[in-house]
Formats: C-alpha cells, sequence, structure tokens
C-alpha cells in the first residue's frame, strides 16, 4: 500500500466517524448563536488576547500530559514494552474519536498496543480505570460549586458528590459479588453483560492498587483543574468577575453534565450546561456563549486535532513499514 493510500484511508476512517459529529456541532452552534447580539458575542471571543488562548492551550497540553502519565502508570510504567515516544503518539491519536459517546472511540489504542504484546483486555480495562477516575476527580472538583452560598449552585456541587460516592462504592467486591449474584432471574444477554461488567471491575481492582489509585486520582485533579483554570482565565479575559473555585466547578458540572447526555463527545450537554452556569454567574447570554465556545475550542477540539494528527503520523508510519 502506497503512501497516498495510506493517507486515503485514514481520512476516510476518520470522516465517517468525525463528519457526523461536525455536523452536529455546527448545528448546535447556531441554535446558540442564532438569537445573541453576534456583535457583541464577536467583541467577546475577541477580548481574549493571544497571551491567554497561549496559557489555556499549554493548559490543556498539561492536562493531557498528566493523564497520559497515569495512563503510563495502568499499563506498567516504565516496565510497559512501548518506546515512550511510540506510546505516546498513541494515546494522543486516541483523541482523534475523543467525540464519541462515552469516549468509546478513544478504545482505537488498543489496536496499536497488541503489536507490542499488551492485549486489548489490559488496555481496555486501562481505559476502564481512566474513564472512572476521570469522573471521580470531575465530581469531586464539581463540589467546589458546594462552597457558593446560592442553594441552586449548591445542589448541584452535592450532586457531583454523589456521582463520586457512588463510583467509588462500586469498587468494593461485594458489589462485584452482588451484580453477579443478581443476575439469576435474567435474560442471558442480560447476564453475560453483567458478568462482563463484573469482570471488568475485578480488572481495574486488579490495575489500581492502593498506590496508582492515590497518585493517579493526584494527576488527574491536577489534569482536570488545569482546564479548569483555563476556562477562569477566559471568562476573566472577557471581564466576567467570577471566582476560581467557582469557574473549576463550573467546567467539572458542565462536563459531568456531558457525560450523561450520552452524546459524542458530551456535544450538547456540556455547552448548554456551562452556558447556563456561566449567565446564573452574571455573564450576559452573548458572552457566556462566547466562553463556552473559545473553551471546547481550546479543550475538546484542540484535542481532536492533536489526535488527528498522531494518528496521521502512526497510519503513515505503518503504512512505511509495510511497503518496505
Amino acid at each position: 500500500m502506497n503512501n497516498n493510500n495510506v493517507y486515503k484511508n485514514l481520512y476516510l476512517k476518520a470522516g465517517r466517524i468525525l463528519l457526523p459529529v461536525a455536523i452536529v456541532a455546527a448545528v448546535l452552534c447556531t441554535l446558540l448563536l442564532t438569537p445573541l447580539d453576534m456583535d457583541e458575542t464577536i467583541r467577546a471571543v475577541a477580548a481574549v488576547d493571544l497571551q491567554t488562548l497561549f496559557l489555556v492551550l499549554v493548559l490543556s497540553l498539561v492536562n493531557y500530559a498528566f493523564r497520559f502519565w497515569r495512563w503510563t502508570m495502568f499499563l506498567g510504567g516504565r516496565d510497559a514494552p512501548v518506546p515512550v515516544g511510540r506510546h505516546l503518539a498513541i494515546y494522543v491519536a486516541g483523541f482523534a474519536l475523543t467525540a464519541t459517546p462515552g469516549k468509546a472511540g478513544e478504545t482505537m489504542r488498543s489496536l496499536y498496543l497488541r503489536p507490542f504484546g499488551i492485549s486489548s483486555s489490559k488496555s481496555l480495562a486501562a481505559f476502564y480505570a481512566e474513564r472512572l477516575l476521570d469522573l471521580i476527580v470531575i465530581s469531586a472538583l464539581a463540589m467546589l460549586l458546594v462552597t457558593h452560598s446560592d442553594p441552586v449552585v449548591r445542589a448541584l456541587g452535592l450532586i457531583g458528590a454523589a456521582i463520586a460516592t457512588g463510583l467509588l462504592a462500586m469498587q468494593y467486591p461485594r458489589v462485584t459479588a452482588l451484580i453477579e449474584g443478581a443476575t439469576a432471574g435474567w435474560s442471558p444477554r442480560g447476564a453475560r453483560l453483567a458478568t462482563v461488567a463484573a469482570g471488568f471491575l475485578r480488572d481495574v481492582r486488579a490495575m489500581m492498587t492502593p498506590r496508582i489509585a492515590l497518585s493517579g486520582t493526584f494527576l488527574g485533579l491536577l489534569a482536570w483543574a488545569g482546564e479548569g483554570l483555563g476556562t477562569y482565565l477566559v471568562v476573566r479575559s472577557m471581564g466576567l468577575d467570577l471566582d476560581l473555585s467557582l469557574a473549576i466547578g463550573i467546567y467539572a458540572t458542565a462536563m459531568i453534565a456531558g457525560v450523561l447526555s450520552f452524546l459524542p463527545g458530551g456535544l450538547g450537554g456540556t455547552e448548554v450546561v456551562m452556558t447556563t452556569l456561566l449567565i446564573y454567574a452574571g455573564a450576559s447570554a452573548p458572552v457566556a456563549v462566547a466562553a463556552t465556545v473559545v473553551v471546547r475550542l481550546a479543550t475538546l477540539w484542540f484535542a481532536v486535532a492533536l489526535g488527528l494528527g498522531a494518528w496521521l503520523g502512526l497510519e503513515a508510519t505503518r503504512g512505511l513499514r509495510a511497503h518496505e
């Protein structure tokens, strides 16, 4: 297979997945922007200077770096059989499909890790562990809203606390036993799904030793708080006087809403909740929408762009090796 065919096939694969997501994003942006004062929205976007935008993008890169560090811990750390540079490219390539429901498209990393002796079951367990810790950490960051006096905002923080508590409870062996024991009267398909779920929980517990669980949680807090700090920098540059803790809490709550929406990349749920909470915090509708658009471009879509570049490089390298 020559290089042109390698690139063509990659673009076709990415297009089939990302085109519907891009259409959904375009429709949502149109719905958000249509009733607004576009001049004020554009002025709010223009208020974000290049230095602030650069810092926000750097914070996103820090997020990816900490999450990659945690990912390698799940797969053996320095003992992992994959060269660090190659492993980083494989991890970042997964971001190309991060705009899929539950980020499930990121499991494509398994295809590139298998030649290095890492089984699909192990890499999928690492993916599950990563998503689990992310949800726990983001839910914990959403609890920052509890520190604010408004009852509605505090209620959202308590919801984050409830989600984090529930996810932690799922890791106890007794919960796994309950899942398996409850399948007696289920249909064969339901019983199989419950067995698979219980197996994943066991794999994740085996992978997350106390040291890795604590280190992974700490790295996750740094990673996602960094993107929350990016949100704070964006809204402050637009003239909104917002506390750092409130900005991080709003970002985290919006991320949870995106996860619970089960839509690709959280599209729709994340944007609506972030915009609504920013308006509730005192922003005008055009400023809230502008801040949401800038934050999502600097986080979700920045990651997708980096992922596509890494994926293209991996496919090109594989194509060259096959050609040789």
